[in-house]
């Protein structure tokens, strides 16, 4: 096939300007939120969305009425959002109990049809490319000069690329699902490795292998260079992130070993009062959007902080498109880390918040928000200060750890035929792992099984080091001005910039791959946690 980059990153920002609701109506301007007691969740009907989109493309290809042609997209966006929105609607409520048959049930129809509905999306631009109406879309009354110019080539989409995209998808499905019986055996526990990480490591040596066959078919030398182009928005190369990664092994690593063969302090315990006191006081002494946006949470209910055992172990903060409303789930753990925890969901939160129709930031853009907001909660939440030096050793240990995944995943795929086995993999990971300083007493090199972003979000571990490096500077610039790092934070919020090396350098902060940058983070924390 051979899809050229440009067509592949192109493809994408025009999902993003799609799910921000702005291409046609102009900006929407949100009045509350809705209460996600009065969401419903319906399975999508592909029947529906395919005579929809069929009459849609027609539309696009045959009319010659503008309005009649905005109808026809609208229609198409609107059931484009519906399947979305159910996706999230099920995958917050099979994330609040993984043994629960009906959710899980549910959550894999909608994963199972995921492709398809986005090769819809790119049928229905390849066909508005075509159309007799192309100058007044591209008109600035619509979708702009040029918007259509990537879709005049071959599509990213063709029946065997869309059914691999769906078989990754089932496989995460699989996953899911094994991860939720594994709720029956202690964590971490032998019987939970024997019983069932080693299925999840089965899954995910499958997903490995389809995951190579999805870029080979895409015309890409490598998985890492496709993923960085088809999901995430990135102006850096895979190749420039392993070296990077390397320089964090050799920079903050020493330090990383020291800090976990001393650090002894015991997590206080927090409920979910004492953490969304903390938030509220936070918001409340930030004000502005940020306080519209926590008031708005709370009155409608859009978030879950409880503590739950058969609870999805990660939290995350999903767009519901439909209603045009964020949603925070949050895996509790019961110690005073979970405000922070929340804290960097509410950071997302605020991004979709006070974006029409959704942020459509890339990842590692919108990673430096939800990672600011905890920085500054320590200058802004009431108790803040108690929490500087656990704050700290987060950061060192999101730098080295999360760096740690992140050059695993990156090698994994280059893993072939003698090698591309569990224990191949197992063995692979246990020599990452033990070159980062990961391997401390307790440790089993089985527990990448863990990790649900190798299998759910392939290649997105490094953007939480890049902007995790850029939030560190917009706390250090609060630390120099009080309210300087705030200002910072909200007056790049709603940035549309992609980008993310683009947006530091608008931003005025600088890259985490210039020089010397490194040692400055470890002289600032070698200093914090002294």
């Amino acid at each position: 096939m051979g899809h050229k980059i440009l067509s592949l990153i192109t493809f994408l920002l025009v999902i993003s300007v799609l799910l921000s609701g702005c291409s046609l109506r102009g900006g929407l301007f949100r009045s509350g939120l809705v209460p996600y007691g009065q969401m419903e969740y319906t399975r999508p009907d592909m029947v529906q969305f395919s005579a929809v989109l069929e009459e849609s493309c027609t539309a696009a290809l045959e009319e010659s009425d503008i309005k009649q042609l905005e109808d026809a997209i609208w229609a198409f966006y609107d059931v484009y959002d519906a399947f979305y929105t159910s996706l999230n609607l099920a995958f917050i409520s099979y994330s609040r109990d993984l043994t629960d048959i009906y959710w899980e049930g549910e959550y894999t129809y909608c994963t199972a049809h995921s492709a398809t509905v986005d090769a819809g999306l790119d049928r229905l631009y390849r066909s508005l490319a075509k159309s007799p109406l192309r100058d007044t879309l591209e008109g600035d009354a619509y979708f702009g000069a040029g918007y259509f110019d990537s879709f005049e080539g071959e599509s990213i989409y063709d029946e065997h690329l869309t059914n691999l995209l769906n078989q990754e998808a089932l496989l995460c499905s699989q996953y899911q699902s094994v991860h939720g019986e594994a709720t029956a055996a202690e964590y971490y526990s032998e019987e939970y490795f024997t019983q069932y990480g080693s299925r999840m490591a089965e899954i995910f040596l499958e997903l490995v292998q389809l995951r190579q066959q999805i870029a080979d078919y895409a015309g890409y030398e490598s998985y890492p260079q496709f993923a960085y182009d088809f999901y995430h928005i990135r102006d850096y190369t895979p190749q420039q992130s392993t070296s990077y990664l390397a320089d964090i092994r050799a920079e903050l690593v020493p330090l990383y070993r020291s800090l976990t063969a001393s650090w002894d302090e015991e997590l206080t315990r927090c409920s979910e009062e004492d953490m969304f006191l903390y938030l509220k006081s936070m918001a409340k002494n930030m004000g502005g959007n940020i306080w519209n946006a926590f008031s708005d949470m709370s009155s409608a209910k859009v978030y879950d902080i409880s503590y739950g055992s058969n609870k999805y172990s990660a939290s995350f903060e999903v767009y519901l498109p439909s209603y045009y409303t964020p949603y925070i789930f949050l895996c509790s753990t019961g110690t005073e880390y979970d405000k922070l925890s929340f804290a960097h969901e509410f950071g997302h939160f605020c991004s979709d918040y006070v974006t029409p129709g959704g942020s459509t930031q890339g990842v590692d853009v919108a990673e430096i928000f939800s990672q600011a907001m905890e920085y500054l909660s320590l200058q802004y939440a009431d108790g803040g200060d108690d929490l500087l030096k656990l704050k700290m050793a987060t950061c060192l240990s999101t730098y080295v750890e999360q760096a740690a995944l992140a050059s695993f995943e990156h090698q994994v795929y280059s893993l072939t035929e003698n090698d591309l086995t569990v224990d191949g993999i197992q063995s692979l990971y246990e020599e990452v792992c033990i070159a980062y300083g990961l391997d401390v007493p307790g440790w089993d090199s089985r527990d990448y099984v863990c990790v649900p972003h190798f299998y759910e979000s392939p290649m997105y571990i490094i953007s939480y080091v890049v902007s995790n490096d850029a939030a560190l500077q917009i706390y250090e610039m609060e630390l120099r001005q009080q309210g300087s790092g705030l200002a910072c934070f909200e007056t790049n919020l709603t940035a549309s910039q992609p980008y993310i090396m683009a947006f530091l350098e608008e931003a005025g902060l600088e890259s985490p791959f210039a020089t010397g940058r490194l040692t400055r983070v470890r002289l600032t924390l070698e200093t914090a946690l002294e």
